[in-house]
């Protein structure tokens, strides 16, 4: 089952509301969708639902997760789960995400003591905890979370938590084949300002390789495929930031440092 075969099931599969997902800022919940014989799970945030923000456009959080699935896609980062807007869910239109199956792996995003980092982590911040403990967050230096950092630096991810970094499946088993490291609740991005919020800042510094390089070419140019793909998502100034932050990267020609004159982590971080 692909990415077109889940695209499919998204688009057309009949749905059945499994209730609402705790912890979310927005409405958030929880659909199973019959396609073809099969059942695949997904998130479904209504637009509707969507808290109003002083600094994002109202009702556009929804599309911003899809333009943030085909962005992904017609790059080839393969980092946001197949995402699409459908107008026939329970609480009208909204954006439907394949849902990530977490693989139970060890975690890419981790909050530990000092002498407990993994060793293939960098660590990002130290906090201390109400009751006194002082823990420090740390992630992987690997090829999975590097695509996500760098698709942040292009969408202008606003809000990249820790916990919305997971290695697992969008297909209904977790063969290992089938596992990845996935970038979820992307509705925070597009934005014309810089608003760049993240824990992954351990890339800061690193030279741009050469796929990355083709990719920033191609946002850049902003061909009639790639605007087509987005302009029914963002406005004709959020595409024009995109081709613009996508040639100020290229002539930096590597991840950027963390600014120091601006708040850089989201909050909460985790």
């Amino acid at each position: 089952m692909d990415d077109a075969s889940l695209l499919d099931a998204l688009t057309a599969g009949d749905w059945t509301e499994m209730g609402s997902i705790p912890r979310a800022s927005n409405d958030t919940r929880l659909l199973v969708l019959d396609h073809s014989g099969r059942a695949l799970k997904a998130v479904y945030k209504p637009i509707a639902g969507e808290r109003p923000l002083h600094d994002f456009p109202p009702a556009s959080l929804a599309l911003r997760e899809v333009a943030a699935y085909r962005l992904s896609a017609a790059l080839g980062l393969s980092v946001v789960p197949p995402t699409v807007l459908r107008d026939d869910l329970p609480a009208g239109r909204g954006s439907l995400q394949a849902y990530v199956e977490a693989s139970g792996d060890e975690e890419a995003v981790t909050l530990s003591t000092v002498n407990a980092i993994p060793a293939d982590h960098t660590p990002i911040f130290a906090l201390r905890t109400e009751d006194g403990r002082d823990l420090v967050l740390s992630h992987a230096v690997s090829e999975g979370l590097r695509a996500i950092a760098f698709f942040d630096l292009l969408a202008n991810n606003a809000d990249r938590k820790a916990g919305h970094v997971i290695t697992g499946s969008c297909l209904p088993s977790t063969a290992t084949e089938d596992i990845g490291t996935f970038g979820i609740d992307n509705g925070l991005t597009f934005h014309t300002q810089e608003k760049l919020r993240t824990v992954l800042w351990g890339f800061s510094g690193t030279s741009f390789q050469a796929e990355e390089i083709d990719a920033l070419e191609e946002v850049a140019r902003m061909d009639t495929a790639l605007e087509s793909a987005l302009a029914d998502c963002l406005s004709a100034a959020e595409l024009r930031a995109l081709a613009d932050r996508a040639e100020t990267l290229l002539t930096g020609e590597f991840f950027p440092e963390a600014p120091t004159d601006r708040t850089v982590i989201p909050w909460p971080p985790i």
